[in-house]
């Protein structure tokens, strides 16, 4: 039987993707070659025109990656849709007595009240999404969201406004967990200038 570990001293530096991962668990596999999925997606909201309701939302390398609008023709209603196919994955429909939000898969028509409940105190904001609760709450320089009833967990995405966007970086859990159109749709409630 050949020694599992004499491999290390034998390979050239750069070619650790042909060392095998641990089969037995003992040891981890970092496989620094690898193109990880990066901890913190970076989204920036642009092309404010003339707010937060009409604007692009970019990703990585700058592409556009989901829009934001509110038509002049039918100025109640802001569409949240996709970039790359066109689909629409949310509407706000702003009302004077209480504006509405629906996240396809996601979130039921609802009052945006509702969906961003205001906590007893008035500190932060509770986002219901499926059975789980998030926080938004204020931070130093921005808005931060952690998992709900945990106001010192891991941030899971932060909102900064910059001179004429906003920035909103999200960790991968929080992207893989679906929450990103939650998210989208949170933002341009909390930063509309709307009472919600």
């Amino acid at each position: 039987m050949q020694n599992p570990y004499n491999v290390w001293g034998t390979l050239p530096s750069g070619s650790s993707s042909e060392i095998p991962p641990s089969i037995y668990g003992a040891l981890p596999w970092n496989d620094s070659s690898s193109t990880a999925a990066p901890r913190l997606h970076t989204f920036y909201f642009t092309a404010l025109n003339p707010s937060i309701t009409n604007c692009v939302v970019l990703g990585p390398n700058n592409d556009p990656q989901f829009y934001v609008t509110t038509d002049s023709n039918l100025p109640g209603y802001t569409v949240l849709k996709a970039a790359q196919n066109g689909q629409k994955f949310g509407l706000i429909e702003w009302k004077s007595g209480g504006s509405q939000v629906e996240i396809r898969g996601a979130v039921p028509k609802q009052a945006a009240s509702t969906f961003l409940s205001l906590s007893p105190d008035q500190r932060y904001r509770i986002m219901h999404v499926g059975r789980s609760d998030y926080i938004w709450m204020p931070d130093q320089d921005g808005i931060r969201m952690c998992l709900g009833g945990d106001m010192s967990s891991t941030t899971l995405a932060k909102v900064t406004r910059e001179s004429s966007s906003f920035k909103l970086e999200m960790r991968s859990e929080a992207v893989q967990a679906g929450l990103v159109h939650s998210a989208i749709a949170a933002i341009v409630l909390l930063e509309s200038g709307t009472r919600i």
